[in-house]
């Protein structure tokens, strides 16, 4: 539909304002020597932010994903927005016409991915629930619908990771990975093998090729997500995660329509590297880039998935890095990610670390480094092309 391809652009702007609360507010200044600042993501509240003001979803997406709000709490806000059970919740028999342009669907499918990332195996029965009722709504005409029909591919692929993490609650080798899948895909009636899997995700991308608005993922590359999820996880607990995913090869072209083979390179890119390092080498990995495509979008995810502990570290980085602007080998859209984390996770005291990128000699530096400073000033936050797939 028109409006799905309006709010997936709008997503991929990664820009939002909160229009409910006050600015944000601010993480103190970092230094060598004080403790961890207080992040102002801990503030956030489910009942302050009104989901069908579009302004508030980046907002929205933080508080659920952000390690600096206890996961017990996100799995709460999660579970309660599938729910419907808060303040800014809308009854659920509505107008047809007013459906349409319902953006409740995007805050439904970023808790559907947060029960998944924190391998939630309470909620499987809240899932299959609401799963049945997405289900029975988008078999009806448009005109005919009464409730918001979110498309239940990505809450299938959950679903089914919830159930292969149920079945093998513990992963302790690689192959009990590939158990994890091979369930995974038993659950969702795939029979064949991996091998066969690989095949028929090719088949279902190459499907929706050209096609402007195709609906998003299929169930194949929403399965293959799921475990690059579980493959990343693993890598961070120490497992050889090698044998897991050597086998995964996609032939999509050199310019694919979708970018699944290269998130799931992402995945295990960042499996390899230990957790406690994993923000510093996306720090200094960024000096490298080129441009911002899905994999590096990818890579801010995670560094604003952790909020507050990454504010030094890219502060200091940042600093550096206007200091020895010759020294930095991409185009500086690297920085231009740096920057975007910064606003988000740390507040308006970063003005003074944006100033000096105005004046850069690199145009889109320039451009993007100003609008930085014009949204931190507003209150404004960033999200990520890669989240709600990663």
């Amino acid at each position: 539909m028109r409006i799905t391809m309006m709010i997936a652009m709008t997503l991929t702007a990664g820009l939002a304002t909160l229009a409910t609360t006050p600015a944000q507010q601010t993480a103190p200044e970092p230094t060598n020597n004080t403790a961890k600042p207080t992040s102002w993501i801990q503030s956030l509240d489910i009942d302050q932010l009104d989901p069908n003001q579009e302004a508030n979803l980046a907002k929205i997406d933080l508080m659920l994903r952000c390690e600096d709000i206890p996961a017990a709490r996100r799995l709460e806000y999660a579970r309660r927005y599938l729910r419907g059970d808060y303040k800014y919740a809308r009854p659920v028999a509505r107008k047809p016409e007013e459906i349409r342009t319902e953006l409740y669907w995007c805050v439904v499918r970023d808790a559907t991915v947060v029960l998944g990332k924190l391998n939630d195996t309470a909620s499987i029965p809240l899932l299959e629930e609401k799963l049945k009722q997405w289900e029975t709504e988008r078999e009806k005409p448009l005109e005919e619908r009464t409730m918001v029909a979110f498309d239940p591919v990505k809450a299938q692929a959950v679903l089914a990771r919830l159930k292969a993490v149920r079945a093998i609650p513990e992963v302790k080798t690689a192959e009990d990975l590939l158990r994890r899948l091979d369930y995974m895909l038993r659950t969702i009636g795939f029979e064949g093998s991996r091998q066969a899997f690989l095949r028929a995700l090719e088949r279902e991308v190459k499907a929706t090729e050209g096609i402007v608005d195709g609906g998003g993922p299929g169930i194949y590359e929403e399965i293959l997500m799921q475990y690059g999820q579980m493959v990343l996880e693993a890598g961070w607990q120490g497992i050889d995660i090698e044998p897991a995913c050597s086998w995964v090869s996609l032939n999509l072209g050199e310019r694919p329509w979708r970018p699944v083979r290269e998130v799931f390179a992402v995945y295990v890119q960042l499996a390899k590297v230990p957790r406690a390092k994993v923000a510093q080498w996306i720090v200094e990995d960024a000096l490298r880039w080129q441009r911002l495509t899905p994999r590096e979008e990818c890579y801010l995810q995670v560094l604003a998935d952790q909020g507050v502990s990454v504010v030094s570290l890219v502060w200091e980085k940042l600093e550096w890095a206007a200091r020895h602007r010759d020294q930095v080998q991409g185009t500086g859209m690297g920085l231009v990610g740096l920057l975007k984390v910064l606003v988000t996770v740390g507040g308006e005291q970063a003005l003074p670390v944006i100033e000096p990128f105005t004046h850069d000699e690199h145009e889109w530096v320039r451009h993007y480094a100003c609008q930085a400073k014009e949204y931190i000033q507003q209150g404004k936050v960033f999200s990520f092309g890669g989240g709600p797939n990663f």
